[in-house]
C-alpha cells in the first residue's frame, strides 16, 4: 500500500464549468464518498472575492447547511494570490473582509505564479495568524526553469507550510520532467492534468520521488481536458469503495 494524502479538489477545479455551482444534495453525496473512501483533505471551492457560485465563495454559513454531518476529513479552500494584490501590494483589508477565522476549514491554499511570489510571505503570516493551515502551490510549472523552482522552495521553506506544491496547470509535464523537479527539489505535492494523457504517470512518478500530497478530481472533472481521477489515486493507494462509483 503507497502512502500518501489524496487531495480531492472535484468542486473547486471542477467549478469552471459550472460557474462554481452545484446542487447541494450532489455535493453531500460526494463529500459523503470521498470521506468514507478516507480521502484526507476535500477542498470545497475558493474564497474569492471574484463573482461566481457559492463555492466560489465558500462562505462557512453556506458550507455548514450543505454539510450538515460530521466529515473525518480536512475541509480546504483556494486562494489565488493575484485576487488580493492591488497595484503590486497585498490588500491585507481585502483579504481580512474575504477570510475569516474558520471553525469548519482548517487548511487554505495559497496558488501562485513565479511573478507572485513577492506577495506570499504576508499572504501566509495572515492566513497563519487567521489559525489556517496553509498549502502553497506554485502554478505554470511546464514553463519555469530550475532557478525558478529553486526561488519557489527558498520562498516557501520559511514559511512553515503544511505541503509545497507544483501545479501543472497545463498538463504539459512529462514523466521525466516531475523527476527532474522531485528529485533536484523539496517539493512535497503535485496537481495535474491530463492534456496529454500524462496525469496518473505524473503522480506515480512523483509518489516514487517521495511526494505526499496529490490532487485529485472524481472522473478527472477540472479546468481544461481536466485532472488525474480521484478514483485511480484511490485504487493506486489501496482501495476503493463501490459507493464511490455511484455519485
Amino acid at each position: 500500500m503507497r502512502n500518501y494524502k489524496i487531495l480531492d479538489c472535484t468542486l473547486r477545479d471542477g467549478g469552471y464549468y459550472t460557474d462554481w455551482k452545484f446542487d447541494s444534495s450532489l455535493v453531500r453525496g460526494l463529500v459523503k464518498a470521498l470521506d468514507d473512501n478516507c480521502v484526507d483533505i476535500i477542498e470545497l471551492g475558493y474564497k474569492s472575492p471574484i463573482k461566481g457560485g457559492p463555492y466560489r465563495k465558500c462562505n462557512d454559513g453556506f458550507i455548514n447547511s450543505v454539510i450538515d454531518f460530521k466529515v473525518k476529513a480536512e475541509l480546504a479552500f483556494m486562494i489565488d494570490v493575484k485576487d488580493y494584490v492591488v497595484n503590486k501590494k497585498v490588500n491585507k483589508s481585502l483579504l481580512l473582509d474575504i477570510i475569516k477565522p474558520s471553525s469548519t476549514f482548517t487548511i487554505c491554499r495559497v496558488a501562485a505564479k513565479i511573478d507572485e511570489l513577492p506577495y506570499i510571505e504576508e499572504i501566509v503570516k495572515i492566513l497563519k495568524e487567521l489559525n489556517y493551515k496553509v498549502i502553497c502551490n506554485l502554478m505554470g510549472t511546464s514553463l519555469l526553469k530550475h532557478e525558478d523552482f529553486s526561488l519557489f522552495t527558498k520562498t516557501c521553506s520559511k514559511l512553515d507550510l503544511e505541503a509545497i506544491y507544483v501545479a501543472d496547470s497545463y498538463g504539459a509535464l512529462l514523466p521525466e520532467d516531475v523527476r527532474d523537479i522531485f528529485s533536484s527539489h523539496s517539493i512535497s505535492g503535485i496537481h495535474t492534468h491530463d492534456n496529454m494523457g500524462l496525469a496518473f504517470a505524473n503522480c506515480l512518478e512523483a509518489i516514487n520521488l517521495g511526494a505526499n500530497y496529490i490532487d485529485g478530481t472524481i472522473t478527472g472533472m477540472g479546468r481544461g481536458v481536466g485532472n488525474v481521477r480521484t478514483e485511480q489515486l484511490l485504487l493506486n493507494r489501496g482501495g476503493i469503495n463501490s459507493k464511490l462509483l455511484d455519485i
